[in-house]
């Protein structure tokens, strides 16, 4: 029974080395249980790199070109092409300023539109005589646009206002009208005849104002 125990414990011994044997062989070289040597430090060595400035990592930078030195005839050489950009940027500036300018002036008025020249000189030598004040009743009497139809009270808005009243902006109307309009015909006089398209007009301009410019 003695001899049959030791030879049992013999076989557990060499099954224990086997298999140590086989977990020795599958470590990595890097294992701390492994039994090679550690490669030498010049085998540890990368190649080298290189780095975005184009020298190798670890060495001198490439120097940075040295910037010319600053002097009045550089300097002023830029200056006609600066001053260039800057007259164009401020050519366009003022451009866009008077369009906006003209875009969003408006003008009110009351006008008489007639067909012929001598209705529109007789009624304004009436409206000279009898004054300012009557210039809405000639409107309703003798206008042929459609503006004569307007009342303050009417329940209509687009009809609702002074006799013969407009009110617009540039670009809206015809041109001859609206040169008299804007530029002309002075605030709260009776001006004409102005002639357009449509006819002859007596104006009197009640309120004028100034674009957003």
């Amino acid at each position: 029974l003695g001899e049959a125990l030791k030879e049992s414990r013999e076989a557990s011994k060499m099954k224990e080395c086997r298999v140590l044997l086989l977990l020795l062989t599958a470590l990595p070289l890097g294992s701390p249980f492994s039994t090679s040597r550690a490669p030498a430090a010049h085998q540890l060595r990368r190649p080298a790199a290189t780095c975005p400035l184009s020298c190798p990592l670890g060495g001198a930078a490439a120097p940075s070109p040295t910037p010319a030195p600053w002097s009045l005839a550089s300097h002023n050489s830029r200056r006609p092409a600066l001053q260039l950009h800057m007259n164009l940027f401020e050519g366009i500036a003022s451009g866009l300023k008077n369009a906006i300018s003209d875009a969003t002036k408006e003008v009110t008025l009351q006008h008489i539109l007639v067909d012929t020249e001598r209705e529109a000189l007789d009624l304004r030598d009436k409206i000279a005589k009898e004054g300012i004040a009557s210039f809405g009743g000639y409107a309703q009497q003798y206008s042929t646009c459609g503006s004569s139809k307007k009342t303050p009270n009417s329940k209509m808005a687009i009809l609702r206002g002074e006799p013969g009243e407009l009110k617009f902006r540039a670009g809206q109307m015809d041109k001859t009208f609206e040169k008299a309009a804007f530029e002309a015909a002075p605030i709260g006089k009776l001006w004409g005849p102005v002639k357009s398209k449509f006819g002859y007009h007596l104006m009197l301009v009640r309120d004028r104002t100034e674009g957003f410019g």
